[in-house]
């Protein structure tokens, strides 16, 4: 059973149309962009919050990390993903990347001097995707992962899910519907309901909050 906020709850700030923090109990916190292309860059990158608006109206988000301020660009194309270096360098196992290359899931590349990051599409009927960045190395703000979202999002207690919360009941469904977020668990007969960014939401043991930047 979904537990919608009470009257009580306070409103949430309006939603942002290209990012947001989704933060999830027992799950982790995560950076959530919804857009065709976003930048990768240095600590210099990002703004108080850690993503900024670069001069051509692209997103950038900053990593904890000795990197330039536009190090790669992350795009996504009918459907498919690709890396491109902007003004650093981009390697791909033992190749370097001097312009772009396709993204599969489970691919893993290196920035600058050697940051890894971990890229995969864990969910089946899914092509929303994941970024994750080496343990010994952290995004701004300090979240587990980027969700890259393209069609939706899946919270459960699965390894396919792209936010593991090991104590669900079962999966729940998030998506943006007409500039506004939706939710629903994974079963015959559930209908969306509203998600408003600032309030928490509960359902099938998972509980989270999505907060506007």
């Amino acid at each position: 059973m979904m537990t919608l906020p009470t009257a009580n709850d306070s409103p949430g700030p309006t939603a942002s149309p290209r990012s947001w923090l989704l933060w999830v109990d027992g799950g982790g916190g995560f950076l959530l962009l919804d857009q065709p292309r976003f930048l990768l860059g240095g600590p210099a990158s990002g703004g108080s919050n850690g993503v900024a608006v670069d001069d051509d109206g692209q997103t950038v988000v900053a990593v904890q990390a000795d990197l330039r301020r536009r190090e790669a660009e992350l795009s996504r194309h009918s459907g498919r993903y690709v890396l491109a270096p902007r003004d650093g360098r981009v390697q791909m196992g033992p190749q370097r990347i001097h312009e772009s290359a396709f993204l599969r899931s489970d691919d893993r590349f290196q920035l600058g001097s050697g940051v890894a990051f971990h890229f995969d599409v864990p969910h089946p009927l899914s092509g929303s995707a994941r970024l994750r960045v080496d343990r010994r190395t952290r995004f701004r703000p300090h979240v587990d992962a980027v969700l890259w979202l393209d069609d939706t999002l899946v919270l459960g207690p699965t390894d396919d899910c792209h936010v593991r919360v090991s104590h669900a009941e079962g999966p729940l469904v998030m998506m943006r519907r007409q500039d506004a977020w939706q939710v629903k668990p994974v079963a015959a007969g559930e209908s969306w309901r509203a998600l408003t960014p600032g309030r928490r939401l509960e359902g099938l043991g998972i509980s989270f909050l999505l907060e506007s930047l």
